[in-house]
């Protein structure tokens, strides 16, 4: 019996896969002659073995295949990954397809779209004056809009992309643009994994290093000022190690300007249009589909998008003469970042009162601005039916004509007099005592406040670090999970050095390999020195380089296990 629970168990946990894909992906989709890149083949949601590349003929295989394989579980559903990844180049310029790759998943045969490899040659040009913008610089840093023209409340992305050829360890954003006319929101933690791009012929990595949601309050012509960034270049010279480069040469550079023009939304919207300006969904629910004349129904609407939120108001319904509507309530509101959008979700919830009796159908609706249409889309997915009774007010009027004897609403005897007297009642005493237990309550909560505003700020920093750190590893445990082995590196990288900043009381950026030791070493904690330079030297290799896949599980348990140690030691 206990062999076929095990049996039954199995055949479930394998049930609860996910659809079986297998894609190709890569690093770049333009390259200088000459020039590395990685290209991988990804299975998902299944294991195989019997996997057949495509011919890389008019590639050099640097290296490969290179494979890895990552399982999660996440809401009690299952997903594996595995990946076989090639070092590629070529040597002349051209556009060159990568074939389509096979690979049998239980006697089905699944085959990846082809990938398509722009090669261009290269120039060999003598870098620009410090600080310049143009191409024949080591570092770029470029402001990009994905649209230049917009509508009010359209949700637009700026981005911020740093491309170099250079050893650039840090960033620092000396002045951003007043955004005016917009309203501006930083999409924090949010991270694009690096890739590789050609500028006039150079292959520079680029990295995206901040990122704006900006929404248009008003129409007109606009200009986004140029963004002035620090960045801090390491010059190689004081030490070996990749990440621990004693020196920094600062080195400020600007980018360029935007401009773009924002228009209004055309006439012609629907009575339920309410300012809602993008892409969205709408659902919605009844709690009852019988209701008497004064009874109501409770319609509950969610609405989620890609908005500013704080620009729309909850749809007016087109319900005529069925319904008495009241002005409706927001029960739930959120926002959160979904890849590099801001999604907005909001609940409404309306409160109906049928106005004739009999079987009213009606169909709750939701319109919005859609960007690419450039037109209005109105969302209407259920019809709902309710059966309305006559209302038990009109009941009790068809009785009394009948003559007929009605029960008192209430027994008399329970009538209190009028002169009963509230003072030391039981309802009075529990007055009373309400109040005493509220006033104490009060004072405990003030009490604490005072006490916890009388902690050091600095103090209250250090006994959140650990909490932060952990914060901070787990995105790059989701990157890991995702099968992002570059981004698991930078993330964790990133985790580490952030906490021990808050640790020292330091910028990260200016956080130095003998500050860490230090830190270290005046807490007994030398033996961990080496795991910590390890973990940010593989951090720093990733900014620059794809990252072959190894054992990423055991290192980010090591890590956190790290993190602990020096925090205990720290705390005690």
């Amino acid at each position: 019996m206990r062999g076929i629970l095990i049996i039954g168990l199995c055949m479930f946990q394998l049930g609860v896969f996910a659809q079986v894909t297998f894609y190709a992906q890569t690093d770049a989709r333009q390259i200088v002659a000459g020039q590395y890149f990685s290209v991988s083949f990804v299975l998902e949601n299944a294991q195989s073995r019997d996997f057949t590349p495509p011919d890389f003929k008019s590639f050099i295989v640097g290296a490969g295949p290179s494979t890895s394989q990552q399982m999660s579980i996440v809401n009690g559903r299952r997903s594996q990954k595995m990946s076989y990844t090639y070092q590629l180049t070529a040597d002349s310029p051209g556009t060159y397809t990568i074939g389509s790759a096979t690979i049998n998943v239980n006697g089905s045969t699944y085959k990846s779209e082809p990938v398509t490899i722009d090669v261009v040659k290269g120039r060999n040009r003598p870098y620009g004056a410090k600080g310049s913008v143009s191409s024949d610089s080591p570092f770029i840093v470029e402001a990009i809009m994905d649209y230049d023209t917009g509508y009010v409340g359209q949700q637009l992305l700026l981005k911020y992309n740093l491309l170099t050829t250079a050893d650039v360890r840090s960033w620092d954003f000396r002045q951003l643009p007043s955004f005016d006319g917009f309203f501006a929101q930083e999409l924090q933690g949010y991270s694009g994994r690096a890739i590789r791009v050609v500028r006039d012929g150079v292959q520079y990595i680029q990295r995206t290093i901040k990122v704006f949601a900006l929404f248009p309050q008003q129409k007109g012509s606009f200009e986004i000022e140029p963004a002035t960034v620090d960045l801090g270049i390491s010059d190689g010279r004081s030490s070996n190690s990749f990440f621990f480069s004693r020196r920094l040469r600062a080195q400020r550079t600007r980018t360029s300007g935007l401009s773009i023009l924002i228009d209004g939304l055309p006439p012609g919207a629907p009575i339920s249009f309410s300012g809602a300006v993008g892409a969205f969904q709408m659902t919605n629910t009844i709690d009852k589909k019988t209701v008497s004349l004064d009874d109501a129904v409770t319609l509950t609407m969610q609405v989620r998008g890609y908005a500013d939120g704080k620009m729309i108001a909850a749809p007016i319904q087109p319900f005529g003469d069925d319904f008495d509507v009241y002005d409706p309530n927001i029960i739930q509101e959120t926002q959160s970042v979904i890849g590099d959008r801001i999604q907005y979700t909001r609940t409404y919830e309306y409160l109906m009162v049928p106005k004739r009796p009999g079987t009213i159908q009606f169909r709750p609706e939701f319109s919005y601005f859609d960007i690419d249409s450039a037109s209005y889309v109105t969302l209407a997915p259920i019809e709902h039916s309710v059966r309305v009774l006559n209302s038990s007010g009109r009941e009790l009027a068809d009785v009394e004509s009948q003559g007929l004897q009605l029960p008192p609403f209430y027994d008399v005897k329970r009538v209190y007099p009028v002169d009963k007297i509230f003072a030391f009642s039981p309802l009075h005493i529990a007055l009373n005592g309400g109040l005493i237990i509220a006033g104490i309550c009060l004072l405990v909560l003030r009490r604490r406040k005072f006490k916890d505003d009388a902690i050091d700020p600095e103090i209250k920093r250090q006994q959140k670090a650990l909490a932060t750190a952990k914060a901070r590893l787990s995105i790059a445990n989701e990157a890991l999970e995702k099968g992002d082995t570059t981004q698991f590196y930078i993330d964790l990288r990133k985790g580490l050095l952030d906490y021990l900043a808050d640790r020292t009381s330091t910028k990260s950026s200016q956080l130095s390999k003998d500050q860490i030791q230090t830190l270290l070493n005046n807490n007994n904690l030398n033996d961990l020195y080496p795991q910590t330079k390890s973990v940010l030297e593989k951090g720093e290799q990733a900014l620059y380089a794809s990252m072959v896949p190894g054992d990423e599980h055991h290192i980010y348990r090591d890590t956190l296990h790290l993190v602990q140690q020096i925090e205990l030691a720290l705390s005690a």
